[in-house]
């Protein structure tokens, strides 16, 4: 019997997945930025013929487009969050000009008032996904499913979105964005403009995991279709375990990058910890896992200007079962109902949370990367000396990363003037990186590094955006803030070199 055609576009589909997983994918990423970005431009493009294709079998990618956040969609969410028992005290969800929906006060809110109440039946939780007949078979035998919480929650999501009118979360995932200001969703020419941060290439990294992840599963969801034929075969029908997918409502057509993609852009940028009911640690304690908060994850994050911790001011109170906010000052009515986001780098607002704060403190951080050539016929000895004498250098390979921080008072770790002295150091033994003037030497080689660095910033953002809102501005800020890093490190080197005079 010959193939129908869509049995061909799957076919074709399959094909294109398998060969970017087996040749791209599941191979170790380029370790040079340039043939790191050549790859992510062929992931794409090659996702992009898939979705093509797709879009002949299906309507995924043209629901998920055409999905409407609007009054009618909040008027419909409100409902059905009164009746699952979410508690709301002066407070609503109202859509802004430029921050997407946010919760606002309806009346006056005291300060530390709890604003609203989620009980546990009312979230998304890594339990519930775990429970559900639709992807129990995953989480019980696949080790990517049941060993990475996000993942998991990001395919529940994907089958209640897929699910639609018969799914109890359909009211919530109505007011969900269908895309994300994160740059797994930028285009290339905003991916560029994160240059020379290194969040340019844990951006590049990231969308190809997410890639990864994406081909693995469809490819799992074609099995279905096998089991389904060999069970026909009476011969065949006891020889192949049931698919993990197989009560799963993905098929080759409605599983698409932009579904997958979207559901990781919601747990990303809307994940929060809660404990579990089910799953306790050594000591008999509950574990956390990753959850949706209906109604609490509309509260946009708050500009906290201050140097002294800021406390959560969402937690999850066990003797209620639920998930509270409280306000963290008076409120008028028309006040925003914002929450702080947690301890977080620029860079690490930007990949999880899509924006960059004006306001930062000192969690900032610069990832810098140094790589020893593996020409270098004293890679293996200086490799040795740095995992004996440095612990606050990660190693990988011949490259090595450490982290600078925005404190004036000391931007690096100390040892880090110990991988310097190793890394310039022609012969290097015990000895010889202990004398003064291979020192002296690493520290020229550190500001010499930091300087140059920090040039390569200066004309790589316009400081006129610096209060964009959008990509702009979030570049802008996050770049903005490295080279102030670069330059309190260049800055603390001279003052450890006048020292050593």
């Amino acid at each position: 019997m010959a193939p129908t055609p869509n049995a061909e576009l799957e076919d074709q589909i399959l094909g294109k997945i398998a060969t970017l997983f087996e040749e791209t994918l599941s191979q170790k990423p380029p370790s040079s930025i340039v043939e790191l970005w050549k790859e992510h431009v062929e992931i794409k493009r090659i996702l992009k013929d898939v979705t093509s294709i797709q879009a002949k079998l299906g309507d995924t990618d043209e629901r998920l487009a055409n999905s409407k956040r609007d009054a009618e969609s909040i008027k419909k969410f409100l409902t059905w969050a009164d009746g699952v028992g979410i508690a709301r005290n002066n407070v609503t969800i109202v859509s802004t000009k430029t921050c997407g929906f946010s919760l606002q006060a309806t009346g006056p809110i005291p300060n530390a008032h709890i604003v609203a109440r989620v009980p546990r039946h009312a979230m998304i939780t890594l339990d519930l996904a775990k429970k559900s007949s639709l992807l129990k078979k995953a989480f019980e035998r696949d080790p990517i499913v049941s060993g990475m919480e996000n993942v998991g929650l990001a395919l529940f999501l994907a089958t209640q979105w897929l699910l639609n009118e018969k799914s109890k979360w359909l009211p919530y995932i109505s007011i969900l964005p269908n895309s994300f200001p994160t740059p797994l969703f930028y285009t290339d020419e905003q991916l560029l403009q994160l240059k020379p941060s290194p969040i340019f290439e844990e951006a590049l990294l990231f969308y190809r995991t997410i890639s990864r992840q994406f081909c693995y599963f469809l490819m799992a969801v074609a099995k279905n279709k096998i089991y389904e034929s060999a069970q026909r075969r009476k011969d065949a029908r006891n020889t192949m375990e049931t698919p993990i997918f197989y009560n799963a409502p993905f098929t080759v057509a409605n599983l698409t990058p932009g579904l997958y993609f979207w559901a990781v852009g919601v747990v990303t940028t809307r994940v929060n910890m809660v404990p579990s009911e089910h799953s306790t640690d050594k000591d008999e304690k509950p574990n956390l896992i990753a959850a949706l908060i209906p109604f609490l994850d509309m509260a946009n994050h708050e500009n906290v200007v201050t140097e002294d911790p800021v406390e959560d001011l969402v937690c999850y109170s066990p003797a209620e079962e639920c998930a509270v906010i409280t306000s963290h000052c008076d409120l008028e009515a028309g006040n925003q109902v914002t929450i702080f986001y947690g301890c977080r780098s620029r860079g690490e607002h930007l990949l999880h949370n899509g924006f960059v704060p004006i306001h930062h403190q000192r969690q900032d951080v610069l990832k810098l990367k140094i790589g020893i050539p593996k020409t270098d016929k004293s890679l293996d000895a200086k490799t040795k000396l740095i995992e004996k004498y440095v612990q606050n250098v990660q190693c990988n390979g011949n490259i090595f990363q450490v982290d600078l921080y925005n404190y004036p008072e000391q931007p690096f770790p100390l040892d880090l003037l110990m991988f310097a002295a190793i890394f310039v150091c022609p012969e290097p033994t015990d000895a010889a990186i202990a004398k003064p003037d291979i020192r002296k030497k690493g520290l020229e080689f550190l500001k010499t590094r930091f300087s140059l660095l920090k040039k390569s910033y200066d004309s790589s953002f316009d400081a006129s955006k610096l209060t964009d809102v959008g990509i702009d501005g979030d570049a802008a800020r996050l770049k903005a803030s490295e080279s102030e890093i670069l330059q309190l490190a260049l800055s603390y080197c001279e003052t450890l070199e006048k020292s050593q005079q």
